[in-house]
């Protein structure tokens, strides 16, 4: 999370975009530095930027450092900026396996999030498993890998969804559509995410119980 917030940020601010606020986490705010806040749950965090689309602004404002007046390839390729550098980080460390990995990933979340007490439990023990074999840069490389697959997804709230947005608009600053789009394409990964949430809740509470 520290990792890809803070490439994102630092992305932005490359691109000449005006970054508004950095969060690392989520919940209460526990410190406060500027525009960097550090919340409570490590859980996840988010890098707010100018975008006409959220804040209503001057009409003299050019909106030149606005993400949504950026051209398309920076739109796309900032939401993307975090997942890349952590998966080729994480790729460096595990080398060849780690990319079979990554690409497993993907099926792994699905059949994970469909089957959160059967098919999410085997894959968390095997994670559990593997981390208890290996060191802590194999264990760290291997659960970024699923992180970067699940932030791929193409569904609204996650990286690969902002970037298909930012493709079907063709790099326009807005579109009508959008706002419903946004709707439709929340709800899988959001439903994808409170499965694997009951899932490790799930495995957590087998674990004290043992």
């Amino acid at each position: 999370m520290l990792i890809h917030i803070s490439v994102m940020a630092a992305c932005a601010r490359a691109f000449g975009i005006t970054v508004r606020s950095i969060s690392y986490g989520v919940g209460p705010t526990l410190l406060a530095v500027g525009k960097v806040q550090v919340k409570l749950l490590p859980l996840a965090g988010n890098v707010v930027l100018k975008d006409t689309r959220e804040e209503t602004l001057y009409d003299d404002d050019p909106c030149l450092d606005a993400y949504n007046f950026q051209p398309l390839w920076k739109q796309v390729l900032l939401p993307l900026s975090g997942v890349g550098v952590l998966l080729a980080l994480s790729l460096g460390i595990m080398g060849a396996s780690g990319w079979e990995r990554f690409v497993a990933a993907f099926g792994q979340i699905v059949h994970g999030a469909l089957a959160p007490l059967s098919t999410a439990q085997a894959l968390l023990g095997d994670g559990e498993t593997f981390a208890r074999t290996h060191g802590f840069a194999l264990a760290f490389a291997l659960f970024s890998l699923k992180l970067c697959a699940f932030n791929l997804l193409p569904f609204a709230g996650l990286n690969g969804g902002q970037a298909l947005l930012a493709i079907m608009r063709g790099g326009k600053p807005y579109a009508a559509w959008e706002e419903a789009a946004v709707k439709w394409l929340l709800l899988p990964g959001l439903a994808i995410l409170l499965a694997w949430v009951a899932a490790f809740g799930w495995y957590g509470w087998k674990i004290m119980a043992a």
